[in-house]
């Protein structure tokens, strides 16, 4: 019995969330802005050597979008999707994503569904490697977040990318889970 309670005013309260005014109106100009954890793992081969770096690495993540709101449920927008770490090779990485996005909003829950496609990016941030500059290849992205608040989401996104040369190639899987806010 001491434990219905706290489940039912848990289940209450995320209900109440979700019974919000989900259909104030919504259009114009968006810009949002997130910040989370990302995890980024890696596979990076150079010169079509059979010896590549492998590696996984957690760091903090961003997130940028601007476009536009189309309908109450559809955003489209400009996307930056970034995985900042290290590597095993004392370097600093940014590993992401600048893209085409959509965002599909439920018209009947707090649940955003969304994708993209562009270009994706690995870049060393190191003065003193030498041999390996930014890449950039094709990208996928997709998430899903869960609007907590008016326009505040909580939010997970995977990315997978291939940036390449004729020399050296990338491929990346990020994921990441964060805050972002919207606004309208």
């Amino acid at each position: 019995m001491h434990r219905i309670m706290p489940v039912t005013a848990l289940a209450l309260s995320l209900s109440l969330v979700g019974v919000r005014d989900l259909l104030a109106q919504r259009s114009g100009f968006i810009v949002g802005f997130g910040i989370g954890a990302g995890v980024t793992t890696y596979t990076l081969s150079r010169d079509f050597s059979p010896d590549s770096d492998q590696g996984t690495n957690v760091g903090f993540a961003t997130d940028f979008k601007i476009g536009a709101q189309v309908s109450q449920s559809v955003q489209v927008y400009y996307l930056g999707r970034t995985n900042w770490s290290g590597t095993d090779r004392n370097e600093a990485v940014a590993a992401g994503i600048s893209a085409l996005g959509v965002t599909y909003v439920l018209p009947s829950a707090p649940v955003h569904l969304s994708g993209g496609i562009g270009l994706a990016s690995w870049i060393p941030i190191c003065i003193e490697c030498s041999g390996f500059d930014a890449v950039v290849g094709i990208g996928l992205t997709g998430g899903v977040g869960w609007e907590f608040a008016d326009l505040w989401l909580l939010d997970f996104a995977l990315t997978y990318g291939r940036p390449s040369t004729t020399e050296r190639h990338v491929d990346m899987f990020l994921a990441r889970v964060g805050i972002s806010i919207l606004s309208h």
